[in-house]
């Protein structure tokens, strides 16, 4: 028996219907035991935490690179009131930040000359925490020093791809490699910072975003690895903070036209001619209205640091929206990214998040 088409198409949409009403149910029910899930997961981590407490950090030492200004500043200063001892590390011990630390006079606070991106520097530091961490171990190290280097892929130069990557990477790389030894003696934590740019592509920042995509996979590499001798692994992932770091200060903003400028002598003819003069001084501008969108304040990233040390149970990845509004359009697309196709994906973040402004 043949069927006609009038009944045929019928047939058809009953059957396209019937498979969609038993696609929602399927995927309907899924959702509701994967929240379910979720929440139980959530509930029983904060049981967790609170019947256990957090960890005591009396004589326990921490070391942190970066502490010349930003996040490494705040939080030095921050563990340290807290009681751990921490080895504040700086790449000038003449700087503003590091002069403030040296001012707390502590046997528990100690500033040492720190290069990451110098294997020598880096073996001095880790033979003088070993020093007075040999019997205990070293419980922490936060990998927090960083240079943030704006600029198109095409205008960026092949040094500022290189300087970038040598400290945001490889001077993480290299402190781990260092300190590791310590840090499983006491199986303690390794604290790396990366950002929402590793995990979220912008545009005008392709070096600096090159790089923390980099840390982002070591540190998974790392969490792996290390997590079969009790050693923990978190990732700090701040989203727009550039204004509270001082990335984005009247300094950091001159620092950014310095390498704009660089980048403008070492351009060829051709790329001169395509982008023009006024594309880096539009940049410039864009920045500095940009700018004001950041946080105020970097208290979020400190307590996320303190988390990861001395929570019995820590996250991975605590990625931390920052800005002066109620919304954080950077940690929502991040959010968001993996859900949605990447051209509708692409038009949202050129709408919300046209600059690269996060630390």
């Amino acid at each position: 028996m043949e069927l006609d088409i009038p009944t045929f198409k019928k047939i058809e949409a009953v059957g396209w219907t019937v498979t969609l009403c038993i696609l929602v149910f399927f995927f309907g029910h899924v959702f509701v035991f994967l929240g379910i899930c979720f929440l139980v997961r959530k509930l029983y981590m904060w049981y967790k935490t609170r019947r256990l407490g957090l960890i005591d950090p009396l004589g326990k030492a921490v070391v942190v690179t970066g502490c010349d200004s930003g996040f490494g500043l705040g939080l030095a200063k921050h563990l340290h009131a807290v009681g751990f001892t921490v080895f504040a590390t700086c790449l000038n011990l003449d700087s503003e930040g590091a002069k403030s630390l040296q001012k707390l006079a502590s046997d528990r606070l100690k500033v040492v000359h720190l290069d990451i991106t110098n294997d020598d520097s880096v073996g001095r530091c880790q033979r003088r925490v070993k020093e007075e961490c040999e019997n205990t171990g070293l419980w922490g190290l936060v990998n927090n020093a960083g240079l943030n280097v704006m600029g198109d892929l095409e205008l960026t130069t092949m040094e500022q791809y290189l300087t970038t990557g040598n400290i945001n990477l490889y001077g993480m790389v290299r402190m781990c490699k260092a300190f590791l030894p310590l840090i499983r003696q006491a199986k303690g934590r390794i604290v790396n910072v990366t950002s929402a740019k590793g995990l979220l592509a912008i545009p005008s920042c392709a070096a600096y975003t090159v790089a923390k995509f980099g840390g982002e996979a070591f540190s998974e590499i790392l969490y792996q690895e290390m997590s079969q001798f009790g050693v923990t692994v978190s990732i700090i992932e701040p989203c727009n903070y550039g204004g509270a770091t001082g990335c984005l200060n009247e300094a950091g903003l001159k620092r950014i036209k310095a390498n704009f400028d660089e980048m403008w002598r070492e351009a060829s003819d051709d790329v001169k001619e395509f982008y023009g003069p006024a594309h880096l001084a539009q940049q410039m501008e864009d920045l500095k209205q940009a700018a004001a969108t950041a946080a105020p304040t970097i208290d979020p990233v400190i307590d996320a640091f303190e988390d990861a040390l001395r929570n019995q149970c820590p996250k991975f990845r605590y990625l931390i929206p920052g800005s002066n509004s109620y919304f954080d359009w950077s940690h929502i697309l991040t959010c968001l990214m993996p859900f949605l196709p990447q051209s509708l994906f692409n038009k949202l973040r050129a709408y919300f998040v046209p600059y690269a402004i996060y630390k």
